[in-house]
């Protein structure tokens, strides 16, 4: 749990190295990109590496020190190439980098001033908080926490101990044993890696999470500036400060809640610092449900960390290839794509609905010359009008789709309201929107290979799909499917989480004024824009009708995707109405004054984080860890309450007869069966001595949360069982089963 700082050196060494190979490897693939660009995607494959490459040799070796060295070693043919590479440029000094093709400058990614300092200044703010957010210990030896990380860090502790320690693969539920662990857990597995070479579990847990957070923030900044490319300096900065700003300080009209606005009791603007979960993003009594993404989506959800920054990056490489004629990231973005079932399942449905309606607009571009280049029409507009009125198509069609949308879902809400649409229902009004461009597709896509043949899509779409097929598919199969299928995930639900406001209103008053820049760039919305406005309303569609876990609040994690592109689009929007209105005196104030309002509830919602601390295990929890630790083996069952901060799942990594249900039940698990053992042998330990053989339990955990939870026949235990640990009102016993 504690390591060692050789054991800290190592991890990082190890975790570098693959780095570096992630960063070499891509040098020999895409020389012609800038740095900044092959920083970023030489880092996501190092990370990537390091992420699969163990697993993949844990089903020879068990997750051992064995797999990870011959993951490592799985790793020098790329070395033997890159000095081989740089041998041969020594053999022939003049050879000189291959010259640039214009086509391929299609982003302002050169590493500039403004991106160093908003890099910087991110990056230094989020290392704070996962300074003070991750197992921070006090002088008496306890650990804190921070708000938004006070539940789920827990459940990935877990895993990342259990995994770590156990050794076993593929890995059960430590919290659930006999059950396989199928929710996305390689976003853990990166940190097991380094907490089995000797890593502290706290190092562990951070080191991995910089590097993902800066694979998000490069990859945002970055997709920006392949937007804005052309549009001069001014034009590139606004859009790229616009896109971060919406993004990552995101937050509604929540901050007028702590404005004494009536002489009312109510909230006040201190209890956003001091109290828990009262902040401007997460207000669930006046329905403010839309949370920061930093706050309350990477800090305390390491999935939704680790698949956005694979998914934003594969994004970026396939808009590129999709929009820019860059066909040779194809098969880079489908193998980051393909990488992501199990890091984080929402990410690769999400750039499976991004992928569909891409190539929708890819085929619809190449069957239409006449209309126009994406890529090529800065303006949004069609090429000529001529072109335009023989084709009869709307110029500007995104205030018609929006109006349709919004006014579909309104309806749909009013009527729900007075006659309920069963789930049923529901599901098919969300699949049919995706049925109708499946049949719209296939249309495209024969009109297509009727004209053009088969050999460029098989070149750019057809690698994709080879990749997803090839190795998304057996992740989906072997984890993913079983436990959808069994949990009853997949069902239909109508308005993710609104409880009860006007669809607009809801809508409005979370994600706020950003919204009308959002409205606005769907509704003026040309061909350049489609490919951001587009897949967000497809994505927006699934996330109201179709829900895919038993918590339908997770379905933002579907939305945010959607939201991401809306930003750039706003962003890019903003821009052009500034542009507009610039020469305007007070424009620079009121702008100042809009972009406050635009992120204070978010940039609040961040200060609460900064300063908020709990203890999140005692200094008895801790001594009762370091015992088991030392001197118990790993593979023992203990017997504990359900408690979701249990020291013995979360630091030792040795399983328990049942969790907590705020992390099993949202997974599709029952326990109610277990739940009910668990009652029986705290309250009647010895006429339940079956249950303890039943469920292999070989320690007993007693302490105030079993005496909260349960009658505890202490009298059987200290009469039957074998006292080995206590430390004030804190006891572990050793089972002690019949002859």
């Amino acid at each position: 749990m504690y390591g060692s700082l050789i054991g800290n050196i190592l991890a990082a060494a190890y975790f570098l190295y693959f780095q570096f190979t992630g960063l070499i490897l891509i040098y020999l693939l895409l020389r012609r990109e800038e740095l900044l660009p092959r920083l970023l995607i030489g880092s996501v494959t190092g990370s990537l590496l390091l992420t699969w490459l163990p697993i993949l040799f844990s089903f020879l070796a068990d997750f051992t020190l064995s797999a990870h060295i011959l993951a490592l070693a799985a790793t020098l043919p790329i070395h033997v190439c890159f000095f081989y590479r740089l041998f041969r440029r020594r053999k022939t000094p003049f050879s000189c980098r291959p010259a640039k093709d214009p086509s391929e400058q299609d982003s302002n990614s050169r590493i500039s001033l403004p991106f160093l300092v908003l890099f910087s200044l991110t990056m230094g703010f989020w290392i704070y908080l996962l300074h003070t957010h991750t197992l921070l210990p006090d002088d008496a030896g306890a650990l804190h926490t921070g708000q938004c990380t006070y539940g789920d860090m827990n459940m990935h502790l877990g895993f990342i101990t259990s995994l770590s320690q156990q050794h076993t693969f593929p890995p059960d539920y430590s919290i659930l044993p006999g059950t396989r662990l199928s929710y996305p857990f390689l976003s853990d597995s990166i940190s097991s890696s380094l907490h089995l070479l000797g890593a502290s579990l706290r190092f562990a847990y951070i080191f991995p999470m910089i590097f993902a957070m800066a694979h998000i923030f490069t990859a945002v900044y970055l997709f920006a500036s392949t937007l804005s490319r052309s549009r001069g300096k001014g034009w590139h900065l606004g859009v790229t400060l616009l896109t971060l700003l919406f993004f990552f300080c995101n937050g509604g009209l929540g901050f007028a809640y702590f404005m004494d606005w009536s002489k009312e009791p109510g909230y006040e603007l201190s209890h956003i610092f001091t109290g828990f979960y009262t902040t401007p993003t997460n207000l669930v009594g006046h329905n403010i449900r839309w949370v920061n993404v930093i706050a309350d989506m990477f800090l305390p959800q390491r999935a939704t960390l680790f698949g956005y920054s694979v998914l934003f990056p594969a994004l970026w490489l396939l808009y590129r290839a999709c929009f820019r004629n860059r066909q040779k990231l194809f098969p880079l973005a489908g193998l980051f794509i393909s990488a992501l079932p199990m890091i984080h399942t929402h990410s690769f449905l999400s750039a499976g609905v991004i992928c569909a309606v891409w190539l929708l607009l890819w085929l619809l571009e190449r069957n239409s010359p006449a209309s126009g280049s994406v890529s090529d029409n800065a303006s949004g507009s069609t090429s000529g009008s001529a072109s335009h009125n023989a084709s009869g198509r709307l110029r500007r069609p995104g205030g018609l789709i929006l109006a349709l949308f919004t006014c579909t879902l309104c309806l749909i809400q009013l009527w729900s309201r007075k006659n309920p649409v069963s789930p049923q229902v529901l599901m098919l009004i969300g699949i049919s929107l995706f049925a109708g461009a499946a049949l719209w597709g296939c249309r495209l896509l024969f009109v297509h290979i009727r004209d053009n043949g088969f050999r460029e899509l098989l070149r750019g779409w057809g690698v994709l799909l080879l990749c997803i097929s090839v190795l998304a598919l057996p992740q989906l199969l072997f984890w993913t499917f079983g436990q959808v299928a069994q949990g009853g995930f997949l069902r239909g639900h109508f308005n993710w989480g609104n409880q009860g406001d006007f669809y607009l209103w809801f809508y409005l008053k979370n994600i706020g004024l950003p919204l009308l820049l959002i409205l606005g760039g769907i509704c003026a919305c040309g061909r350049r824009m489609a490919p951001l406005f587009l897949p967000a309303l497809f994505l927006w569609w699934m996330g109201e009708f179709i829900v895919f876990t038993p918590n339908t609040y997770d379905n933002n994690k579907l939305l945010y995707v959607a939201y991401f592109l809306l930003c750039l689009g706003a962003a890019d929007y903003g821009m052009t109405i500034f542009e507009k209105i610039k020469e305007i005196p007070g424009c620079r104030l009121l702008s100042g004054v809009f972009l406050l309002f635009a992120s204070l509830s978010g940039l609040l919602t961040l200060g609460r984080e900064a300063v908020s601390d709990y203890q999140l295990y005692g200094t008895a929890q801790m001594a009762l860890a370091e015992y088991v630790e030392e001197n118990i083996s790993p593979d023992a069952v203990f017997l504990t309450g359900t408690r979701h901060n249990n020291e013995i799942a979360s630091l030792t990594g040795r399983s328990i007869v049942c969790g907590a249900d705020t992390f099993l039940y949202f997974h599709g698990l029952d326990t109610s069966e277990r739940k009910a053992d668990l009652q029986l042998m705290y309250e009647a330990p010895l006429a339940h001595r079956n249950l303890f053989e039943k469920y292999q339990v070989r320690y007993v955990v007693i302490s105030p949360f079993e005496r909260s939870s349960y009658a505890v026949d202490e009298e059987a235990f200290q009469s039957s069982f074998t006292e080995i640990f206590s430390l004030g009102d804190t006891a572990l016993y050793a089972v002690t089963h019949n002859p």
